[in-house]
């Protein structure tokens, strides 16, 4: 080594520290350049690299986050020099090493324990049948693990008297380890101690009392080392089941005689207040959990403040201090209860909540919690969501492919197939899916309302035994059919928050036998033939309750939504029994999905793995006509993709579905289009900084040469319907702007504040307007290069767009697209686009989400190649125009498609995803 490393070697965290390298009296030659890597000590002795982007230079700073507080790392400096003379190589060798551990200034210590309600309407409230949960925020406590206990308070007043509530402690200790937030957090199901906590509660009272009175009122108190150091300061109310009410004969107390001689007293004003504030979607459905990318609005309600100013201020929550990531401008209260314009949580935004580049954990996740600064003097300042559940998680973008860590399977080595869940997974399970450890709470609905769920037994325990109860009642066994019975039963049910439909204006929700259970068991209309009628027949409740040999079904047919074994059982059948594949081998379903399927139950069509997770969904609900995709697909196909790689681990226990591809991508994502007309995205683990938002495409010939094509930056916006022409302009929803524009055929553009978006523009000599409606789910989509002008080694790829600014594509399109080309070699290709930026697309109706693509027809034996090419790559659906010959692979899309070929939709499954 040539060099010494000078700095500190017990850095504290938080803090910003300089190390330099020093070059040692023995080094000679010509002075090189420095680059520093920065390695971490494993349990097992060895060292791993953690170093994202190497520093460089003789002088370098490293600040440590918390998580980092009593690790060993090892610093490694690299010197480069040039060769000594013209034409020899450059020579790296390592110059120094430098041993640190990071330490703390602060005095490890519980700061603060709360108890809540997480699921309930008021969190200082709850129910015998409700789950608290408990959690110890924490000061340089990392990975420490923290007891609780939890307590009947008899204590009068303010505090809690250790003397009187000597013997009210509950035997079962809940115990969870500090994470990187500094905060240890335990769920405490109250139900299954139920029994135990108010014997506990009624056999201990206030001397003089006769009873409990309508509440029990529940603290905790959180151990380290043996020692109580904290308890919770606010009491959560459990109605007493045992309260009986005041005796009636109870003499009703007295107002005290007023002095006379006193000063009358005046009520002072009442001051305006914010009464709560909270994060919501679009939709107005309250946010819990999102990404980098995803638009946030902010609801607040408040008392005796319209037409006041306020500005609200969305905080990073540290557990030493916190820190700003945005700052709305003055705001003028509309009414009561009101939502803000909102705003898109950016790449920079996130950044501010970092504090450290090295260990900090808000690198990867995030809290938000919100405070409300009234610009008048009649209301104070208000934090919104630090102590309980109105902290929102937001995270890195999941789709940016390995930006989220993967979620352990808790139960070790084993897999799932023919083994029970215990209650430990199922919560996992439900946090996983919904980002919370919460069941049968109901359906949020505009306004801050909620429709209820009417299961009497709403604990964990109940419905794990009603799922291994199911799965084995139904032979749904192996890990593969679990992942898909779940992931479509967590569409139907909401991930175990609803246990029957909604009222609606769908006529089902109406109806006696409306849709119930997990996989939303559903009657027949009255009269068949006439779409205006009710699902007042019992059909498939009919069949259910003669399986079962039970009548009560039908009689009752509200057993399937309040008793959860009814309603797990009910789903299990129609997977395994109700619901199949058709049986007519002549069938257009068979013809397109193949033999191998004809009349196959759902569980045995799991079996096939990824294959026919399409098939699955529409034969359990339909096919949704404007996105040609089966309704609901986004959801189950998440919920498919989380399960199988975050819970069940499945290539780890079954091996990967192509063990013999190796992921052929260094640190970014890269789509790989082969001559033979496969596609492949490949995602590594670790992928660089710089590279985050944007995907590489590379083209491989019949040599299996590669050529890097082009880099495409992507983005995360709304996913929209298909367009609808309104003949006027669009005044449905409050508009937030509405602005002319120059985007080829499209002069003007309204956007809504529910997320819809206007087009208004000319094609055809016809002015008009189209409207395109949100669905409330996010997608993807890349911007396209300009043109393409590649050619190399006979490979040639060009393309260039002609009147439109339509340039944003779905991601595989473009893959599909540069495939194309490379098949055909044209040099004179032309495209009038795919989607604007945030997926409209006028003058199309059907180009919503970049979903298809428009090239100007070439001749006839020119265009047959390409329309031969894009079937290759996996289209499966190109329109014509009316006067253009019948081209293979296209159908009649009318005069509309006289100028220009349409292509879309791509096959199911046609592109294939390869992690690392």
């Amino acid at each position: 080594m040539t060099g010494t490393i000078i700095g500190n070697q017990n850095p504290m965290v938080g803090k910003a520290y300089p190390y330099e390298i020093q070059p040692s009296g023995l080094s000679f030659g010509l002075k090189g350049e420095y680059e520093w890597h920065l390695y971490k000590k494993q349990k097992n002795g060895t060292w791993k690299d953690i170093t994202n982007q190497p520093k460089t230079g003789e002088k370098v700073t490293y600040n440590f986050g918390e998580i980092a507080l009593g690790i060993e790392f090892q610093m490694k400096v690299y010197e480069t020099k040039k060769g000594i003379f013209p034409g020899l190589p450059a020579t790296k060798e390592l110059a120094a090493t430098f041993i640190l551990i990071p330490t703390s200034n602060k005095v490890p210590k519980i700061d603060k324990v709360i108890l809540f309600n997480r699921g309930g309407k008021d969190v200082n409230k709850a129910s015998y049948h409700d789950t608290l949960i408990a959690q110890a925020h924490c000061i340089a406590m990392f990975n420490k693990e923290i007891e609780f206990h939890l307590w009947e308070d008899d204590a009068p007043g303010k505090g809690h008297d250790p003397n009187i509530n000597k013997n009210n402690r509950h035997t079962r200790s809940y115990k969870a380890l500090v994470n990187e937030k500094g905060i240890a957090e335990v769920p405490i199901p109250l139900m299954s101690d139920e029994k135990i906590l108010r014997q506990v509660a009624n056999q201990f009272m206030m001397k003089g009392d006769k009873n409990e009175g309508a509440n029990h009122e529940y603290y905790v108190t959180a151990t380290y080392s043996g020692k109580i150091q904290g308890a919770s300061q606010v009491n959560v109310d459990v109605a007493n089941p045992d309260y009986k009410g005041q005796p009636q004969n109870q003499p009703k107390p007295q107002p005290k005689p007023q002095n006379q001689n006193q000063p009358q007293q005046h009520t002072p004003k009442f001051k305006g207040n914010i009464i709560e504030a909270l994060f919501i979607d679009d939709t107005g459905n309250e946010l819990s959990k999102v990404a980098v990318g995803d638009k946030v609005r902010i609801r607040i309600h408040s008392k005796n403040m319209v037409g006041k100013h306020i500005q609200y201020v969305v905080w990073e929550y540290d557990t030493t201090s916190n820190d700003e990531v945005y700052r709305s401008g003055n705001i003028k209260i509309p009414a009561d209860v009101c939502d803000t314009s909102g705003f898109v949580i950016s790449k920079e935004i996130f950044g501010k909540g970092i504090d450290s580049r090295i260990g900090d954990p808000d690198s990867d996740t995030q809290n938000y919690f919100i405070e409300i600064i009234s610009k008048e003097l009649s209301a104070e300042s208000q934090k919104f969501g630090v102590n309980s559940e109105g902290l929102m998680e937001v995270e890195k973008v999941k789709s940016a492919a390995g930006v989220q860590k993967q979620n352990k399977n808790q139960t070790g080595e084993k897999c799932f197939c023919n083994r029970d869940f215990e209650e430990k997974d199922v919560k996992q399970l439900v946090k996983l899916l919904k980002g919370t450890e919460t069941i049968w709470e109901g359906q949020a609905l505009k306004g801050g309302k909620r429709a209820p769920c009417n299961i009497s037994d709403k604990s964990f325990a109940t419905l794990t035994k009603g799922l291994n109860s199911a799965f084995k009642k139904y032979n749904i066994n192996t890990c593969i059919q679990k992942i898909h019975f779940l992931a479509q039963a967590c569409e139907e049910a909401g991930t175990f928050a609803l246990s029957e439909e909604t009222k609606s204006d769908y006529l089902s929700s109406q109806s006696i036998y409306k849709g119930r259970g997990l996989l939303q068991l559903t009657g027949v209309r009255t009269d068949e033939k006439d779409l205006t009628t009710l699902f007042n027949k019992p059909g498939p409740y009919k069949d259910y309750a003669d399986y079962k040999n039970d009548q009560n079904i039908v009689k009752n047919p509200s057993i399937l939504a309040n008793n959860a074994n009814y309603c797990i059982d009910s789903g299990a059948w129609i997977w395994s029994v109700n619901k199949k594949m058709t049986s007519n081998p002549k069938s257009d379903a068979i013809t397109k999905w193949g033999k191998e399927t004809l009349g196959k139950s759902l569980n045995e069509l799991a079996l096939y793995g990824d294959k026919y997770l399409e098939l699955i969904s529409v034969l359990l609900n339909g096919r949704n006509s404007e996105t040609e995709m089966p309704n609901g697909w986004q959801i189950r196909k998440n919920n498919y993709d989380l399960l199988k790689t975050g819970f069940f681990i499945y290539n780890k226990f079954h091996g990967n579905t192509s063990p013999s591809t190796p992921v052929n991508a260094k640190d970014i994502v890269t789509y790989h289009i082969f001559a033979n007309g496969d596609i492949e995205k490949h995602i590594p683990k670790n992928i660089k900084l710089e590279n985050q938002y944007l995907y590489q495409y590379i083209y491989h010939d019949k040599n299996n040469k590669e050529h890097v094509i082009c880099k495409a930056e992507w983005h995360i916006t709304q996913e929209k319907l298909n367009g609808q022409k309104p003949g006027i302009k669009p005044t449905h929803s409050k508009i937030l702007s509405d602005i002319p524009v120059s985007d080829g055929q499209t002069k003007r553009r309204v956007k809504y504040q529910n997320g819809d978006i206007a087009e208004y523009g000319t094609n055809e000599g016809k002015s008009f307007w189209v409207l395109y409606k949100v669905t409330g789910r996010k997608i993807e989509l890349v911007k396209m290069p300009d043109s393409l002008n590649y050619n190399n080694s006979g490979i040639s790829i060009k393309y260039s767009f002609t009147n439109t600014k339509r340039r944003y594509t779905e991601p595989g399109h473009l893959a599909v697209f540069i495939g194309v080309l490379a098949e055909c070699g044209y040099s004179d290709v032309q495209t009038t686009g795919s989607c604007f930026s945030e997926a409209s697309c006028f003058p199309s109706v059907e180009h919503v989400n970049g979903k298809s693509i428009d090239t100007l027809y070439l001749d006839d034996i020119r265009e047959q190649k390409l329309i031969n090419a894009f079937h290759k790559f996996g289209i499966t659906k190109q329109l014509r125009g009316s006067k253009k010959k019948a081209f293979t692979h296209t159908t009649d899309g009318k005069k509309l498609h006289n100028s220009h070929l349409h292509s879309g939709i791509i096959a199911p499954g046609k592109i294939k995803i390869i992690k690392e």
